[in-house]
């Protein structure tokens, strides 16, 4: 069996999360359990040879996921605008944000999993905010004022620390000891590049997971496959509900499955 890592940037794991529940189960929030098993969910399609388009005809067997990810921002910082009537700004508590909160969570499920490495970077010392960017074209157009920005018209940015090079080393190590057959990377830009082509010399194949993510021509050109689970199928089936806005292909997905049940029961 070819041993597989299965490694995973947690940041664009959980903004590609955030993008279907936002499209197809609007109002649904899932906790850290349900994250784990999506893992997993994912985990297994990739492992599972019928339903990999690239993998061969011997079987997978996973080596290790390594979840690349930095605590989350904790600390209390005031807002860039005074609230109306007020002097100075009041604060934002990023530690009980619940995106925050969940993502805590999600780093002490990982701890208790099997076979799974959380790689944890660090977070700058210092952040600030910035006009997101909807309100940014507006105001370049001329479109509203400086006046009009509310404090929902902000982020906070800041950087992740280590992340990228604890992934590209952990890609190298893997490839250059000849530990891995296979390496599933979830990513969607073009840092691992560098890695990738070491872990291609040395004989790794290289598959992307994008999660439905488009990638350019020259990003996949520097894989040996790209290929992606369901995750609406993954988030109805760990969540037990439907799509609140079904995809075009659901219904058939649905009879599929009915169709399936029927002939197993005969």
């Amino acid at each position: 069996m070819k041993k597989t890592a299965v490694m995973i940037d947690g940041g664009y794991f959980i903004r590609r999360i955030d993008y279907f529940l936002r499209k197809h189960f609007s109002g649904l929030t899932i906790d850290a359990a349900q994250l784990v098993k999506i893992i997993w969910r994912i985990v297994r399609f990739h492992l599972d040879s019928p339903h990999g388009r690239h993998a061969e005809l011997e079987p997978l067997a996973l080596y290790r996921i390594y979840y690349y990810d930095c605590p989350p921002l904790d600390k209390q910082i005031k807002f860039p605008l005074p609230l109306e009537g007020h002097k100075t700004p009041s604060t934002k508590n990023f530690k009980a944000h619940a995106p925050n909160v969940l993502r805590n969570e999600l780093h002490e499920e990982l701890r208790r999993n099997r076979k799974t490495a959380l790689r944890m970077g660090v977070l700058s010392t210092t952040g600030q905010w910035q006009v997101k960017e909807r309100r940014l074209k507006q105001l370049i157009n001329n479109e509203v004022s400086w006046n009009e920005l509310t404090n929902d018209d902000f982020y906070y940015e800041y950087k992740q620390k280590a992340v990228d090079i604890k992934l590209g080393m952990d890609i190298t190590i893997l490839a250059h000891e000849k530990l891995v057959d296979v390496i599933i990377l979830l990513a969607g830009d073009a840092d691992f590049v560098p890695a990738a082509k070491h872990a291609r010399i040395k004989g790794v194949d290289f598959i992307l997971d994008p999660m439905h993510q488009k990638v350019s021509a020259s990003l996949s050109e520097h894989v040996d496959g790209v290929q992606s689970s369901n995750i609406v199928v993954a988030i109805a089936d760990i969540c037990k509900i439907q799509p609140t806005h079904k995809p075009e292909w659901w219904e058939a997905h649905v009879d599929r499955r009915r169709e399936k049940r029927s002939q197993r029961a005969s």
